[in-house]
């Protein structure tokens, strides 16, 4: 009898573990997704479609003073096509901490665990394009990066 309650107990605390494992490892995704939403639920501009968009995280992720400390980093990005102006879509983007990379001024980064980001050239705002590309779009790559935490996440450094 003794033995069954034993059992009972290690079942209940591997099955608490297991449980409180995912647990955490979701709720280090729903902080991710809370901040890559920032940009993916930004809305479009007009005669602008998104043509692929996507978000990472993680810790040593992300390029430049991203994911440093050991902190999770997220990055999320839209690659864009506009038939708006180079300076109308800055306007539209200007915000949040948006990196606008114009087509043919980025380079994409991956790192040994093949989660990419991009960097590269950031126009300057006075150079930029006013000229409207009408019947010829251009493919811009709009991304967001930004350190996140949560709740049980333990800074080891």
């Amino acid at each position: 009898m003794k033995r069954l309650i034993l059992g009972v107990i290690a079942i209940a605390i591997t099955l608490i573990g297991i449980y409180t494992f995912y647990i955490i490892k979701d709720q280090e995704y729903v902080y991710a997704k809370k901040s890559a939403n920032i940009l993916l639920e930004f809305e479009l501009p007009k005669k602008t479609k998104a043509l692929k968009e996507g978000f990472d995280y993680g810790v040593l992720y992300g390029g430049g003073p991203w994911g440093s400390g050991g902190r999770p980093t997220v990055v999320a990005y839209k690659r864009i096509s506009t038939e708006l102006s180079e300076k109308e879509i800055y306007k539209h983007y200007n915000t949040n901490d948006f990196e606008i990379y114009f087509d043919g001024l980025e380079d994409i980064i991956e790192n040994s665990k093949g989660q990419i980001w991009y960097e590269g050239t950031i126009k300057d705002e006075h150079v930029l394009s006013s000229e409207s590309n009408e019947n010829k779009p251009i493919e811009v790559i709009v991304q967001y990066r930004t350190e996140f935490s949560y709740p049980l996440f333990i800074d080891l450094h």
